[in-house]
């Protein structure tokens, strides 16, 4: 069976590149960014083995576990995991879950991440070689470890991500344990912030000595046991990271076996209720643009509050951010400066991030062409839709930034560049969802697998509408940033900047993207179908 999936999986993988040459191109550059880092690995292995052996586990320890963990967190914040052989496709193959997990284990990792992966774990070795043919063995045995535990990782997160977004009750137990876990974090995000760097620095040693008895950073820790002579230690550790694998597996097969008898994109039980859309716009003035627009924001924010493929982007737009954000201030000299750009980036990223909201409708979009639904009545509902809860989020965001910072001299920059890149981010969402839209998982589908095909659009339109929206939010972020570093009495012309440049960005956005949709209506559905 995993001859056989492997064959399949590479199969698939052929066709794809043959069909799709931006895919193609993306795959050399891929493998050749990985092949960039070798030698600064290389270089920094060396560097390490010639400092203490127990110095160089403590870094070992703490960024491989930093590495594992970003396998579970970044496909939940970066879609695009590969879904060729997703396990609902064998539904109907009467095979058990437990004998094609080990397949679909071996064909998930051929892909360009586990390879550098795979290098970037071997790449200790390099230390271990002169202490032994132990420590060397048990590096390359707790390598192995470690890629595996890096694959199931992210399968798992996907996985239980995928159920608990396609499930209303989970969705609402799911949000209560976000915000319980966000309200915990806060002070840890203070203290982190408060330490810097040294302290930061100066943790190191505690940390390394927890995950190194952890699955995440067992593997990294064996050698030095094995170096040492402690081979009990070594194996006992080995043990560690082989018994998380074990549980790892086995709760991923249990995900596997419900995706085989329950499908994600089966709906749950069907319920007769009102028609909420209509029932409410009923009582408005006959006024075709006004109720278009109307409908169309009521049904996005159902979207938003129902569609796993929305929740999963509004999972990353907001978690991205506030990843680099604690990440930032811990490494930076200056983490009040990082934690005053948490509006800006969350605006930023919920505004850029509806820049191919169209290609989620799918074929339902021919309800919008035949019902005529005027351009600038569309773009502007779909704008609503995301507004409504999107502002909230980043002003929250921005206070929040300013609170952890302590600069209240300069909260007015800081709110208005983060509404200025969320509308201005919007402005642009608006022209470049009508013009170039790439494909998307299609509903009921995994919300955090890639689309086949399309590489090349999803390259440009990305590239496209990043460049587009920094561009329209210059002025606001050159002003804030002369602001928070020279002039802090410029908060009040940065607030008015990037509040009336963001509602003019964004009235632009709607015309002349609704221009663009009323031309371009009918290819537009010719491509989403």
């Amino acid at each position: 069976m995993v001859a056989t999936l492997v064959r399949l999986r590479l199969r698939i993988l052929g066709h794809a590149l043959r069909r799709d040459t931006w895919r193609l191109v993306l795959l050399i550059l891929g493998l050749l960014w990985g092949l960039s880092l070798l030698p600064g690995l290389a270089g920094a292995m060396l560097w390490l083995a010639r400092e203490p052996a127990e110095f160089a586990t403590e870094i070992l320890v703490v960024a491989g576990s930093l590495v594992v963990a970003g396998w579970a967190v970044v496909p939940l914040l970066v879609p695009g995991m590969d879904d060729s052989l997703d396990i609902s496709r064998f539904a109907t193959a009467g095979q058990p879950a437990r004998r094609l997990a080990p397949g679909l284990l071996v064909a998930g990792a051929l892909t360009v991440p586990t390879l550098v992966t795979a290098g970037a774990t071997a790449a200790p070795l390099l230390i271990w070689l002169r202490h032994g043919t132990a420590a060397s063995l048990t590096a390359v045995a707790g390598a192995v470890l470690a890629v595996v535990t890096c694959l199931l990782a992210a399968r798992i997160a996907t996985g239980v991500s995928a159920r608990v977004l396609a499930s209303r009750r989970a969705r609402e137990v799911g949000a209560t344990v976000g915000v319980l876990l966000a309200v915990l974090a806060v002070p840890g995000v203070v203290a982190l912030g408060s330490l810097g760097l040294e302290g930061a620095l100066e943790k190191v040693p505690t940390v390394a000595r927890v995950l190194g008895w952890t699955p995440l950073g067992a593997p990294f820790a064996a050698p030095l046991a094995a170096a040492e002579g402690s081979l009990g230690e070594a194996l006992a550790r080995l043990g560690v990271a082989l018994a998380g694998i074990g549980a790892a597996f086995a709760l991923w097969v249990h995900l596997l076996g419900r995706a085989l008898r329950r499908p994600v994109s089966r709906g749950g039980a069907a319920r007769r209720r009102a028609d909420r859309i209509v029932r409410g716009l009923r009582r408005l003035p006959r006024r075709p643009g006004l109720l278009a627009t109307l409908a169309v924001a009521r049904r996005g924010a159902r979207y938003w509050s129902a569609d796993p493929r929305y929740l999963s982007a509004l999972l990353g737009a907001v978690v991205t951010p506030a990843l680099v954000v604690v990440l930032g201030s811990a490494i930076s000299d200056t983490p009040g400066t990082v934690a005053l750009g948490a509006g800006a980036f969350v605006g930023g990223t919920l505004g850029w991030g509806r820049h191919n909201d169209v290609a989620y409708d799918g074929s339902a979009f021919w309800l919008h062409v035949a019902a005529r639904v005027p351009g600038w009545a569309d773009r502007l509902g779909r704008t609503l839709a995301t507004l409504v809860w999107a502002l909230p989020v980043t002003l929250a965001a921005g206070v929040a930034g300013v609170a952890l910072s302590g600069r209240w001299d300069v909260a007015p920059a800081a709110l208005g560049a983060a509404v200025g890149l969320l509308l201005g981010g919007l402005g642009v969402s608006a022209v470049a969802s009508a013009t170039l839209p790439y494909p998307v998982p299609e509903a009921g589908a995994n919300p955090f697998a890639a689309q086949i095909g399309g590489v090349g659009a999803s390259l440009v339109a990305q590239v496209a509408t990043s460049t587009a929206t920094f561009l329209v939010c210059s002025p606001v972020l050159a002003l804030a940033a002369l602001t928070v570093w020279r002039e802090p009495r410029l908060g009040g012309a940065t607030l008015a900047v990037g509040v009336v440049g963001g509602v003019v960005a964004l009235a632009l956005g709607i015309v002349l993207g609704g221009r663009l949709y009323d031309e371009r209506a009918p290819r537009l559905l010719a491509r989403l179908t």
